[in-house]
């Protein structure tokens, strides 16, 4: 019989140092021995380190509105405050009875994942680019008053070719996003967890921060939540882990660069040996002042 080496792990998630010798130690009982031989394989899991990626945009608004669909992407997976929906797998049971005195014991007969909303919260911004995005979206599929399907002008109503020339049939394949969601260790480049969310709709058009109320001037934050079906596979996994080597972010503040270049600081001055004096433009060290000591 074969040992089982492909898990929910495998694909690219983060892969931890052999565990064996953590076997050597009494971990919490007995007391807690934090010394440098046995630290070393205490490696607490730490989560807070969530990306999220729209890997399908709905197709009619990636095509017809293509710049303000990529801001709406953009200020998503990197304006994000809060990313939740994810619900924990719980094993259906039924119960076996018997007997005179009729005890039982449980089967396991199934397994539930309730996860079926995805919602994600981002800064709005001034003139609701994240509000426009979604407003367009449900009203092309759901016309806000008819209740039909328009596609803000680009349904499809002849047999020709579902596309940009003659326009999109009125499919749910063609308002529907797919998300990949990573979340990884403390370094920000190995994924602990990553899943695939399909069929992603909007459920909601915030309209909350537009009611009024005398002395409260609020940001905004929205939260955007989809309809959403969740998958795990190694696949996935490697899928986010190119991701996320394919967006690298800042991880060492050390090289922050400002954007402020030398061509941008003027003429500058420097003091004149002579007259004592600020005298306009860069100081040439070939002029040194007798006894002066020049930091070069």
């Amino acid at each position: 019989m074969a040992d089982i080496n492909s898990t929910i792990m495998s694909g690219g998630l983060k892969n931890p140092r052999s565990l064996d010798s953590l076997k050597n130690y009494s971990l919490f009982l007995g007391g807690t021995n934090v010394s440098h031989d046995v630290l070393q394989w205490y490696d607490p899991l730490r989560t807070g380190f969530g990306r999220i990626f729209m890997v399908r945009q709905p197709t009619v608004l990636a095509e017809k509105m293509k710049n303000k669909m990529s801001i709406f992407k953009h200020i998503l997976e990197y304006g994000n405050t809060a990313i939740s929906g994810l619900s924990d797998i719980q094993v259906d049971t039924q119960t076996v009875q018997g007997g005179y005195t009729n005890k039982g014991f449980d089967v396991p007969v199934g397994v539930t994942d309730s996860t079926n909303r995805l919602t994600v919260t981002v800064q709005e911004f001034s003139g609701s680019p994240v509000r426009e995005v979604v407003h367009t979206w449900i009203n092309s599929y759901i016309d806000l008053m008819t209740g039909l399907t328009h596609l803000s002008g680009n349904l499809n109503t002849s047999t020709g070719t579902d596309g940009s020339a003659n326009g999109w049939a009125a499919i749910q394949a063609n308002v529907t996003a797919e998300f990949i969601y990573v979340m990884t260790d403390s370094t920000g480049i190995n994924p602990e967890y990553a899943c695939f969310f399909a069929n992603c709709f909007p459920t909601n058009i915030n309209l909350d921060p537009f009611n009024f109320q005398s002395g409260q001037h609020e940001l905004v934050s929205t939260p955007l939540e989809f309809t959403c079906t969740k998958y795990e596979s190694i696949q996935i996994n490697k899928i986010a882990t190119a991701l996320l080597r394919k967006y690298r972010i800042l991880g060492n503040s050390l090289n922050f660069n400002s954007g402020i270049k030398e061509t941008d600081l003027g003429n500058g001055s420097h003091y004149d040996y002579e007259s004592g004096k600020l005298a306009p433009g860069e100081h040439s060290f070939a002029q040194e002042a007798p006894g002066q000591i020049m930091v070069k």
